[in-house]
């Protein structure tokens, strides 16, 4: 967009990864500690980043299976929960769990690389993918994260020289991985479409079926000794349509925005935690909502999850469906094209993007 205004964005000069290795005094780099008198964007969410007072989410779970022979009580359920939570967690989506452990496994020891081995996967301030951290605006404080961020599809448009060569099986394990998620991802479209009684293609064809584009980011917490001056990711939402996510097997720490209020999110065994991003809000004209969430640090554990989102092509036009657009709900957003470089500098600056959406 043309009123985003040029920033100053920066990295990390060292790994989190690296800065705990080193750090024997305990002390945490003051450009990772959030200052609720500076950084007011985000102060009224920080007031709860003490994980022992926030209470957990009665985490709504769906039935994929359910969803695939058209129950009308799985379907209901789906409709209610994503104009509700904006989240839940999927059930029986048919990736076996052999590749899901193999997942985990190659993203356990990438992380566990000397760092010159996963230097050479680095990101650059200009782009986001790659290894690294995420850029933010001078001053604003950095995630207390590492991760790799890698496109999956379009399959030409892959970045093969940042997909890492070690582990030896990581290139095979993320392209079979990819393959049974893009599945997931386009029959979670359909069914979401129908659930508001729309054409199943609705937001399927927006996302631009082979041209639409698809991420995976490998995320990598590790422990800190005052997690409550920091964040693993500060609070936001998704760019995506939908985000499906894989979480830790044992230490949570992602956290959810309802009602003013934050959840934990749970951890559901063999689940995918799904959430809707900013641009299936908008081509859903508001009905459903993005969720904005943030993730926590853990005191003496480290944290994995992997995470894939999805986009359409930059140059794809999208917007609300026509169908729910009446005298009664008019028109709540603009049509955009890459909203995802407009995401971007609003992220940096801990903004919300789709705001500026908004008619």
């Amino acid at each position: 967009m043309s009123n985003v205004v040029a920033m100053k964005l920066e990295l990390p000069s060292t790994p989190v990864q690296e800065l705990v290795k080193s750090n024997t005094g305990k002390q945490i780099p003051d450009r990772y500690v959030f200052n609720p008198k500076t950084n007011t964007s985000e102060s009224s969410n920080f007031d709860d980043n003490d994980d022992a007072v926030v209470p957990w989410m009665e985490s709504p779970v769906i039935d994929f299976q359910q969803l695939l022979l058209d129950s009308q009580h799985e379907m209901h359920k789906l409709r209610s929960v994503l104009t509700s939570w904006g989240c839940f967690q999927l059930i029986n989506h048919g990736t076996v769990s052999s590749k899901i452990d193999q997942l985990r496994q190659v993203s356990k020891e990438f992380f566990a690389l000397p760092l010159e081995q996963k230097q050479k996967y680095s990101r650059t301030v200009d782009w986001f993918e790659g290894y690294g951290n995420d850029t933010v605006s001078e001053g604003q404080p950095f995630n207390w994260n590492d991760r790799l961020h890698l496109k999956i599809y379009p399959v030409d448009q892959r970045n093969v020289k940042l997909w890492p060569e070690i582990p030896s099986k990581f290139r095979e394990t993320l392209d079979a991985y990819a393959v049974e998620v893009r599945k997931l991802l386009e029959n979670m479209l359909k069914v979401i479409a129908k659930s508001l009684n729309l054409e199943e293609e609705s937001f399927y064809n927006q996302f631009g079926e082979e041209e639409g584009i698809m991420f995976s980011r490998f995320n990598y917490y590790p422990p800190c000794p005052s997690p409550d001056q920091v964040f693993g990711l500060k609070p936001h939402s998704d760019v995506t349509l939908i985000t499906i996510l894989l979480q830790d097997t044992e230490v949570h720490g992602l956290q959810v925005l309802k009602d003013d209020q934050w959840f934990k999110v749970p951890i559901v065994p063999d689940a995918f935690f799904i959430n809707v991003g900013d641009q299936l809000e908008i081509m859903s004209n508001g009905i459903l909502k993005s969720v904005v969430h943030k993730v926590v640090i853990d005191k003496q554990r480290e944290r994995m999850s992997v995470a894939v989102a999805s986009s359409p092509p930059p140059d794809k036009e999208i917007g609300p469906v026509s169908e729910l657009i009446d005298e009664e709900r008019p028109q709540l957003y603009k049509n955009v094209k890459n909203y995802l470089a407009t995401f971007l500098q609003y992220i940096a600056r801990s903004e919300r993007a789709i705001d500026a959406m908004k008619i």
